[in-house]
Parts: C-alpha cells; sequence; structure tokens
C-alpha cells in the first residue's frame, strides 16, 4: 500500500530524485521546492493524510548566516508545523557524515562520537549538528541519514580528495575510503527510511565500494579533470592552520585545523546499520556512479 510522503527540498539535486523513486514505488508525493514557499515560516502545506515528512531542503554551501536561513531556519519551521498536528507524522532527515568528530579514528560507525565543538567546523557541519540536534529535542518520530558526498550528473568531485585550482588537483591524501554515494542508491534510501518504522535511528548513506583516494583521482583523471595532480600531505598544512587558528572565522575551510583534519584523515566507513534497519543495499560501484556524473558535464 502507497505512503503520503511530503518532501521538501523537491526541486534540489537529491530531491528530484528522491521524488522519482517514491513515485517510482507507487507513493503519493507532495513536493515543496524552495520556490513555492519560504519554509522557515512554519506554514507548510496541510500536512492531513501524510504519513511522512523527507526534509531535504537545506545549503550545501554558504557562510553561517546562509546555512543559519536555508538549514536551520527551515527545519525549524518545518518542525513547528509538524509539532502543530494532532498526530504529526514521521520525518526523515537528510543530515550528513560530515556530523562525525574532527578526532575519528579508524572506523566510523554510527557510534563514532559525533562532533562536540561544532564552531571548530565549517558552516555547514555545524548546521547538520543543529538540524539533529533539534529534531531530537522536538519529540516527533524520525530517522536521521547521513549521506557522504552524493554523486550524480554534474556532481564528480568532493572536498575529501584536496582543492582544486583550474586544471590541477593538490591532493593531500591518497588512503581511506571517500565516503561517496551514488545519488540513485542515495534516493532508495531516503524512500526505504520513510517505509519501515523505527524511531530514533540514526543512519550512514554510502556506497558499498568507497574507493581510495588514489583510485579515485586516478578514474577521475580519465574523464579530463585533473591534468595535474599535485602531491601534497595534508600533515605538513598542520602547523600553518595552528598558526591562523586565531583568525579561523575568516578563513577558507582547509586552512582551519578541525576540517582539514575532518576531510582529509584516512578512514574507513560502515553501512551495515542502514542495510539491516532499512533492508537496503546499495547497487552501484564507484565507476557505474563517477560514469553517470560525468554525464552532466563535470
Amino acid at each position: 500500500m502507497g505512503l503520503t510522503l511530503m518532501i521538501t527540498g523537491a526541486g534540489g539535486f537529491l530531491g528530484r530524485a528522491v521524488v522519482d523513486e517514491a513515485e517510482a514505488r507507487g507513493h503519493e508525493v507532495r513536493a515543496l521546492t524552495r520556490d513555492d514557499l519560504d519554509l522557515a515560516s512554519g506554514k507548510l502545506p496541510a500536512l492531513d493524510g501524510v504519513d511522512c515528512v523527507i526534509h531535504l531542503a537545506g545549503s550545501l554551501s554558504g557562510d553561517w548566516s546562509v546555512q543559519a536561513r536555508d538549514t536551520i531556519g527551515a527545519t525549524r519551521g518545518v518542525l513547528e508545523a509538524m509539532q502543530a498536528q494532532p498526530l504529526p507524522p514521521r520525518l526523515v532527515l537528510a543530515s550528513s557524515i560530515a556530523v562525525y568528530s574532527a578526532d575519528a579514528k579508524g572506523v566510523v560507525t554510527e557510534a563514532t562520537p559525533l562532533e562536540d565543538r561544532p564552531n571548530r567546523r565549517d558552516a555547514y557541519a555545524r548546521a547538520k549538528l543543529a538540524q539533529e540536534d533539534m529534531l531530537r529535542e522536538s519529540g516527533l518520530r524520525h530517522t536521521i541519514l547521513r549521506p557522504g558526498a552524493i554523486l550524480g550528473p554534474g556532481r564528480m568531485t568532493t572536498a575529501h580528495l584536496g582543492h582544486g585550482i583550474g586544471g590541477t588537483l593538490i591532493l593531500m591524501e591518497r588512503g581511506g575510503e571517500v565516503p561517496v554515494v551514488s545519488v540513485a542508491d542515495c534516493a532508495r534510501a531516503f524512500v526505504r527510511a520513510a517505509e519501515v518504522t523505527g524511531e530514533g535511528r540514526a543512519l550512514n548513506i554510502l556506497g558499498t565500494d568507497r574507493p581510495s583516494r588514489a583510485r579515485y583521482v586516478a578514474a577521475l583523471r580519465r574523464t579530463g579533470w585533473p591534468r595535474h595532480v599535485l602531491p601534497l600531505n595534508w600533515r605538513l598544512l598542520m602547523p600553518l592552520t595552528w598558526l591562523l587558528s586565531p583568525f579561523g572565522a575568516h578563513l577558507p575551510g582547509l586552512l582551519r585545523p578541525a576540517v582539514l583534519r575532518t576531510r582529509m584523515r584516512p578512514l574507513r566507513y560502515d553501512i551495515a546499520a542502514a542495510e539491516v534497519a532499512l533492508d537496503w543495499t546499495p547497487q552501484d560501484d564507484f565507476e557505474t556512479a563517477l560514469d553517470r556524473a560525468t554525464e552532466g558535464g563535470g
């Protein structure tokens, strides 16, 4: 039997894929885009009959003022509108793998500590941490999904590789796994989270085929970019980042110690909890996901 799903951020990169997946699985979709309304107003369309809200709206970039408006403000508005209902629907929140501690080591699972000093992180990570806190405090039935970097048409790279300048990539680490997932696999996970019960969970959403940085860059170079790769071990930058720490709020992310460690530390990741809880297995290997990403033109 199909569900009635309200999807915020339905016009975005992930949102369009989630809408398509939900409709393909026979669900009724009430799609909300940025053009439809200001979510921060708390005035959602009627929630009568909605079984689950999939909240994807938010900003992937921008400083704290942008995140406060587009991510935190929007989430607050959605939560307030749901709390005003006599019988609120469930909510599935799009968080991020970025919420884990900058000091994480080894294998990142859902038991890995979250960042306990948000101010040392970039605005995006801080906003995602705030979203999760708001949802846990809301009393609403919910599931939190934490995707990694989502690969799809037009989205080929990730900040976990290093810094690109023109045709050159400054590669700061070769080992560890790059936390990526195809947009198709990610969309299936969100719809499955709306379909299954189980409240208060937070689940990592990544592909099963997570490449090393060396493998990622080798595959990326076959697309024509980067033309040149300049190795620069990120650990050599750490003394400089500490010297610049007093100016942290005004520095690019990779010149902030915690941000640099978060993006470059050679970690591995575990998705067993999501596979079991959602009865979900990622289908796309890394090369397939990257091939599809090139279809969007880089």
